[in-house]
């Protein structure tokens, strides 16, 4: 028996806008439910709901006190997955695409983007889109240092004022 995707995910969509799918920082836990069903996985269960909901690669963290998405974020993957909850175009999210590729996809899009370094991790640095939405990459290829590869590895979008 196969489930048929409830809804349709954008990687470019998200990217432009912070909006993946029908799902919006600031979101409820029960608005997540409907969009995505039950999640598969579910960690940071210090409370009675628990604060990471995974489906597939993808994370949506849950605000302590509202019980809102305050993150939607992901920070390992080969190949970007949403599981079959949703019929999902990842985009260029294959692999590690190093950085210059994913400017020129970015541009080709109309998505402006500014580079970061990032202070508490030398060897990473990020990818500030217009959205607020942030691409990680790592300029490493030890395997001994996290992520262990170079190129995209990641990206998170938070909500600033969310506690």
């Amino acid at each position: 028996m196969s489930i048929t995707p409830r809804v349709s995910v954008s990687m470019r969509e998200f990217l432009r806008t912070g909006e993946f799918g029908p799902v919006r920082l600031g979101d409820s836990a029960d608005s997540l439910r409907s969009v995505f069903g039950e999640p598969p996985v579910v960690g940071g269960s210090s409370r009675r709901l628990p604060g990471i909901w995974k489906y597939g690669d993808i994370e949506f963290h849950l605000s302590s006190n509202a019980r809102q998405v305050c993150l939607i974020f992901c920070d390992t993957f080969e190949q970007l997955q949403l599981g079959p909850v949703a019929s999902f175009d990842r985009w260029f999210f294959d692999g590690h695409p190093p950085v210059e590729l994913v400017e020129r996809e970015l541009v080709s899009a109309g998505i402006g983007c500014q580079r970061h370094d990032m202070p508490h991790e030398p060897s990473a640095f990020l990818l500030r889109l217009d959205s607020g939405v942030e691409l990680l990459f790592s300029r490493e290829s030890d395997p001994a240092m996290w992520p262990g590869v170079p190129g995209l590895f990641g990206f998170q979008y938070a909500d600033k004022n969310a506690s």
